[in-house]
């Protein structure tokens, strides 16, 4: 099974991150799975939907994004660097030298998450869960900024209240601004509407956009529902499994 990424390349300076020749292969029983991403590249404050079939590879290449999946075999993987924005990071060096200090100091600077359900800590409140990726990353949470958004969102008045008390839309709101509480140049979002009807997602989903354009920072959205993340993507990344022999599929993604 093959999936095939492809991506035009952008501007040089508004791209923070580009790959070439990735390939992940994942193997089970007589069957196989390889994730195929010839050239990739995600330019600077655009909004990624990647969308596709179950098991079309989309969780696969998020996994590899968030750097918790490593590669079969990787030509090129580099990053704006956090700590300099005129430079960048050599992550495809990183992940094959095992280097566990940097990726982590990558994943806390660089990247914002949000999952299906919120991934919220249900024994912490709003603010502590707001504060925990400044805490991680040994900075002071800037509460002018999240009460800011906090506000707009409409969850400020639920700082004192944990996960179980806040609706489905609510929980989410703040798994957003958590995300996005260290202004991250890349958050990652997987099937982040999931959890509420269609009327939220679609509330939720421009909230994130508009959220995440202010802070210029790069959204790719894992979503099924095209059309909902056609309303707010710049870019579509589509993923096209086709059956090539009983064990052998093909799933190319064509923007």
């Amino acid at each position: 099974m093959i999936a095939e990424a492809a991506v035009p390349l952008q501007d040089e300076h508004e791209v923070v991150l580009r790959i070439e020749g990735l390939e992940k292969r994942l193997v089970s029983g007589t069957r196989s799975f390889t994730l195929s991403v010839p050239t990739f590249a995600l330019e600077r404050g655009k909004f990624y939907g990647l969308v596709g079939k179950s098991g079309s590879g989309k969780s696969t290449f998020l996994d590899f994004l968030a750097l918790v999946a490593k590669p079969t075999k990787l030509d090129l993987f580099e990053i704006t660097d956090p700590a300099n924005p005129a430079g960048t990071v050599d992550l495809r060096r990183a992940l094959e030298a095992n280097d566990d200090a940097l990726l982590s100091r990558i994943r806390h600077s660089f990247l914002g998450y949000v999952l299906q359900a919120g991934g919220l800590f249900n024994f912490l409140t709003t603010r502590q869960n707001l504060s925990l990726p400044a805490e991680i990353a040994g900075r002071t949470p800037d509460w002018a900024v999240i009460d800011a958004f906090a506000k707009q969102f409409g969850v400020y008045s639920e700082y004192d209240k944990k996960p179980s008390g806040l609706s489905g839309g609510q929980r989410q709101r703040v798994a957003i601004l958590r995300a996005l509480s260290l202004r991250p140049a890349l958050v990652l979002c997987d099937e982040p509407t999931a959890a509420v009807d269609e009327s939220m997602a679609n509330i939720i989903v421009q909230e994130l956009r508009e959220l995440a354009m202010s802070l210029g920072s790069t959204i790719v959205m894992v979503s099924h529902d095209i059309d909902l993340v056609s309303s707010v993507a710049d870019v579509i990344i589509e993923m096209h499994p086709q059956m090539l022999s009983e064990n052998d599929v093909i799933s190319v993604c064509r923007t």
